[in-house]
């Protein structure tokens, strides 16, 4: 499926703008939840050394850039104080690092569910793509973000003609008056 197809799916679920404010981020806190635990499995070799979290981050940025070059890239920058945070917080005691990344995962599901059934009045569960979502929801609303400033009109318009069934749950419409900026 195209990312325009993709993206056509999940506008109608996330129109309003604190919601989508919210999921911004979100992803980024899912995201350092993960890395944080990732960051004690290391691998030194030549003076190097790697991490659990540095391949995460490293594929969510690839599969960002795939997925909307431009807008993943912006994505993928903000990866860097995300991987930087949760690299800082790995190296408190395990006990408190476990907690502070169990805690930013359940204010991260708090934020974003609230943002749902506050602001949208609808919710999708994991109908839109399962977890993989969580990482590259912030490329979504970088491209919507481009498509305010008049960028990236061609994928707009590929958009708009894309037709993907969005099964409903609850009182979610994915009907062609849906707007990318309505409030």
């Amino acid at each position: 499926m195209s990312f325009a197809h993709k993206l056509r799916a999940w506008m109608p679920l996330h129109e309003n703008g604190v919601s989508r404010a919210v999921h911004l981020l979100g992803g980024y806190l899912f995201t350092f939840s993960l890395l944080v635990p990732l960051s004690w499995a290391r691998l030194d070799a030549g003076g190097l050394s790697l991490t659990g979290a540095h391949a995460l981050v490293l594929a969510v940025a690839v599969y960002c850039l795939t997925l909307e070059w431009t807008a993943g890239l912006l994505a993928s920058l903000l990866l860097v104080p995300t991987l930087a945070a949760a690299e800082a917080v790995s190296r408190l005691p395990t006990g408190t690092a476990l907690g502070v990344a169990f805690g930013v995962m359940a204010f991260r599901f708090a934020i974003v569910v609230g943002g749902h059934v506050l602001f949208e009045k609808k919710t999708h569960g994991l109908s839109l793509g399962g977890p993989i979502l969580f990482f590259v929801e912030p490329v979504y609303l970088f491209t919507l973000g481009l498509f305010a400033m008049g960028l990236k009109r061609e994928l707009l318009r590929e958009v708009g003609l894309a037709q993907v069934p969005v099964r409903p749950t609850g009182n979610t419409a994915a009907g062609a008056a849906s707007r990318p900026f309505s409030e």
